[in-house]
């Protein structure tokens, strides 16, 4: 009997010392995931618990609060999304410009031949017809937002204007057009074609 009491004494003391030793150094960050029968030892059962010192555990105060990375993570992708639409809507506007642009071009040259078929045609009724028609193109780019570019008494402009030639004309002033070769033409304020004129200058009097 004296034995078996000895031994449920030194039972009783191994697991009092595995006890203390589950939550002390080294072996209670491998094995913080107990319940001691004792309140004042670790009552922590996170398996990932680093941080329990006596009754307080700080393991939840340590971990990363997900909730807040996944609202920052969901914020960063729309922020990408909205970036990524606005550069999508930019592209069609651009390529859809561009589209128009490309079709003016191929249209222009026949405004120009307009112009000297009425100069050759004699017949006012021809001439009338030819009008129709030009008018008629010209109102078609109107409502594409296509403008010509005035060049009727404007002073000039090599931003809108190309120079072909120079004179001097001492009735008008200085650096002002005084006669259109071809016709100049722009989309808003992008210039599709450069108006070709001739330029009135002066020379300084010495």
């Amino acid at each position: 009997m004296a034995y078996k009491k000895q031994e449920s004494v030194n039972d009783e003391l191994d697991k009092q010392e595995q006890q203390k030793k589950c939550c002390s150094g080294d072996d209670k960050e491998k094995h913080c995931n107990c319940k001691h029968e004792n309140e004042h030892e670790c009552k922590c059962e996170d398996k990932d618990c680093n941080g329990c010192k006596g009754d307080e555990c700080n393991c939840n105060n340590e971990k990363p609060n997900l909730a807040d990375e996944y609202l920052n993570m969901a914020r960063i992708i729309q922020a990408d999304f909205d970036n990524y639409r606005k550069r999508s809507i930019e592209s069609i506007k651009q390529a859809k410009r561009d589209g128009m642009i490309s079709a003016i071009e191929v249209i222009l040259p026949c405004l120009d031949v307009f112009k000297k078929a009425k100069q050759m045609i004699k017949d006012e009724n021809d001439k009338k017809g030819i009008e129709m028609v030009e008018n008629e193109i010209n109102n078609s780019l109107k409502t594409l937002g296509v403008e010509k570019i005035n060049t009727q008494d404007a002073k000039f402009d090599p931003n809108l204007h190309h120079a072909l030639s120079i004179v001097e004309d001492k009735t008008k002033p200085d650096n002002v057009i005084v006669e259109e070769y071809q016709a100049g033409y722009k989309l808003g304020d992008k210039v599709i074609k450069y108006s070709q004129v001739i330029v009135n200058k002066l020379k300084e009097d010495k």
